[in-house]
């Protein structure tokens, strides 16, 4: 006698936890598209109140280190987490701590903002883009402006 067990599929949610980038800060609304046809950003912009420290969000690899146009740093972190690729993009920062190929820790300072400025940090599933409010575990610590 063969029996036959229906399979009942349920949808696993990721279950990645990312740590606050801002110890003290508020959520802030993102920057507009110039082209109103291109999808918004899905970033998060935090302007710090009064922590002028950010620090990473995972455990990762700096994978890219640089200076735009006027004078800020972006950090690039990149991370292998269930056999799936993410990479974490701050930018806004005024000085950087870390450099390329270095390993971070979770809460590991990657560089300095002053304070009342603001960082935007992005967050990408390989090259498809994901809304990091979602994943940050500090809801508690960001206030809504």
């Amino acid at each position: 006698m063969i029996l036959f067990v229906p399979a009942i599929l349920v949808a696993q949610v990721d279950s990645i936890r990312l740590a606050c980038p801002l110890n003290d800060a508020i959520v802030v609304p993102p920057p507009k598209e110039a082209i109103h046809y291109d999808p918004p950003d899905l970033c998060v912009v935090l302007m710090s109140k009064p922590d002028t420290t950010v620090k990473a969000v995972i455990n990762a690899r700096v994978t890219n280190v640089e200076i735009d146009e006027e004078g800020n740093y972006g950090v690039v972190l990149f991370a292998r987490l269930r056999g799936k690729d993410y990479y974490f993009w701050y930018t806004g920062l005024k000085r950087s701590v870390v450099s390329r190929n270095s390993m971070v820790k979770v809460g590991q300072p990657l560089g300095y903002i002053p304070s009342g400025h603001k960082i935007e940090m992005l967050m990408f599933q390989f090259e498809t883009p994901l809304d990091p409010s979602k994943y940050l575990d500090c809801k508690a610590v960001l206030k809504a402006e």
